[in-house]
């Protein structure tokens, strides 16, 4: 057991000093993760042998979890209704159009039937919102642009499971699928996980209450508790789990509650954890070997999906919303795949499908393929579209959950503050935040509970 948990600890540093590396190289971190995961596994210098894929779809399913969940939380309401309509197009009615159009290229173009050509354009038919997330980071990227690729990239996975899902049952004896079950099953499983995640998202932070938490470190693992029971309880009623736990991270995230920033930060630590060990472990199953045959319909396939059907059905079902050329063109071009094709991929080898290996490795090269074709070019595709704001104004308004941690800070109440024309009894402060000290124009004012807070103010806050 020694020497296992030694190599563990070993991988872990490295991915971490490949991070470096990523900066240094501007390589897309996901790419820098595989790449310490195949120099490990078996063909590598590694020699670790792993080819368990259901162990590697379970255990990926779990980090997805904890993706898409801290992506919720970290998700702004005013983004979500912002963005609303064109992203929820794209996760939506984008998957399906992208995995029918692809299914028919792949159809013509390998040995895989009809049914196989549609469940592998199903597996990368999603965007991945790790990938897109960890190359756009804190860039300047126009805030609605930046919202509809971040939205659609953490919200198409339920759509795309759900379609995995269905075409899976074809390949099953015994039952009998048609258009309208498979249209009967969508709306299940989308209704009754958007049900589910409502419920938990209105009911966390009450029981939380309930329950008399008090440190932060009891308030994740309460968060963690909730994840896994609205995940499972989804799944277990044939809902979605993946849509079901996005919604409820992000009611939970736009609600205040103590100890708020810490929590997403303990969340978003686990995930980085979660992401580091499900892009090792997913370079550890691939034999790099076996890609050397994919080269040719890899490059091709991939040109057509993530180019060529990517902006085609991106281009038409943006037609309806206020986007220019350039706007849709980048959007376009940020339709990374990431790691969540590869797990989806491991679906067709433990459901044991004739061509599933050659899915998998077909799905490994494409995916490889979009990070260092898109990952590499985005952030340069961007400036030369000039969608980067030059010169951003600091925010004047800050969230008050962000005060928690600090000694002492200051903010100016603007038009859009929530805190104009209240009393200071009436502001629902964190425990143990006080308001030192109010300036108003060129006088201070002492801040008692009467006192009314008007646009214009200027706030010092203390943590005692």
């Amino acid at each position: 057991m020694g020497v296992e948990i030694l190599i563990a600890g070993i991988i872990i540093l490295l991915s971490l000093f490949s991070i470096r590396i990523s900066k240094k190289l501007e390589i897309p971190l996901l790419i820098m993760f595989l790449l310490v995961g195949m120099l490990a596994g078996s063909e590598g210098i590694g020699r670790i042998y792993f080819d368990n894929a259901l162990v590697a779809q379970n255990l990926g399913t779990i980090a997805l979890m904890f993706i898409i969940f801290s992506g919720g939380l970290e998700t702004k309401k005013e983004d979500v209704k912002k963005s609303l309509y064109p992203s929820g197009t794209l996760a939506t009615l984008g998957v399906l159009l992208t995995a029918g159009l692809s299914g028919v290229a792949v159809y013509y173009l390998t040995d895989f039937t009809l049914k196989e050509s549609l469940l592998f354009s199903a597996m990368v038919s999603s965007t991945d919102a790790a990938a897109v997330m960890s190359i756009l980071g804190d860039s300047k990227l126009k805030k609605d642009i930046k919202s509809v690729v971040e939205i659609e990239s953490g919200s198409n996975d339920p759509m795309a499971y759900a379609l995995i899902l269905f075409l899976l049952s074809f390949f099953k004896e015994g039952e009998s699928t048609s258009i309208a079950t498979g249209i009967i099953f969508l709306l299940k499983q989308i209704t009754l996980g958007a049900i589910i995640g409502y419920i938990f998202g209105v009911v966390t932070l009450p029981l939380a209450n309930y329950i008399k938490i008090v440190r932060e470190e009891f308030l994740t693992i309460h968060l963690i508790a909730i994840l896994f029971i609205c995940f499972g309880l989804a799944t277990v009623l044939d809902g979605n789990g993946f849509l079901a736990i996005y919604i409820a991270g992000i009611m939970i995230g736009n609600k205040k509650f103590n100890y708020k920033l810490n929590s997403i930060r303990n969340m978003r630590l686990i995930t980085w954890f979660m992401q580091i060990g499900m892009f090792v472990m997913l370079g550890l199953l691939v034999f790099p070997s076996q890609l050397l045959g994919y080269i040719f319909i890899g490059s091709l396939l991939s040109v057509i999906m993530i180019i060529v059907i990517r902006m085609l059905v991106v281009y038409s079902l943006l037609w309806p919303f206020k986007f220019n050329y350039k706007e849709k063109f980048f959007i376009s071009w940020a339709g990374l795949k990431g790691a969540v094709p590869i797990i989806f991929a491991t679906m067709a080898i433990t459901e044991g499908l004739p061509n599933a290996q050659g899915m998998f490795n077909l799905t490994f090269y494409i995916v490889v393929f979009s990070v260092l074709l898109q990952g590499m070019t985005l952030k340069y595709v961007g400036k030369k579209l000039n969608l980067f704001e030059e010169d951003q104004e600091e925010d004047k308004f800050i969230e008050v959950e962000e005060l928690e941690e600090l000694a002492l800070k200051k903010m100016i109440l603007d038009e859009q503050s929530e805190y104009i024309n209240k009393k200071i009894r009436e502001l629902e402060l964190p425990q143990g935040m006080l308001i030192v000290s109010i300036k108003r124009d060129e006088n201070y004012i002492t801040p008692k509970g009467d006192v009314t807070l008007l646009m214009g103010d200027t706030l010092l806050f203390s943590q005692n």
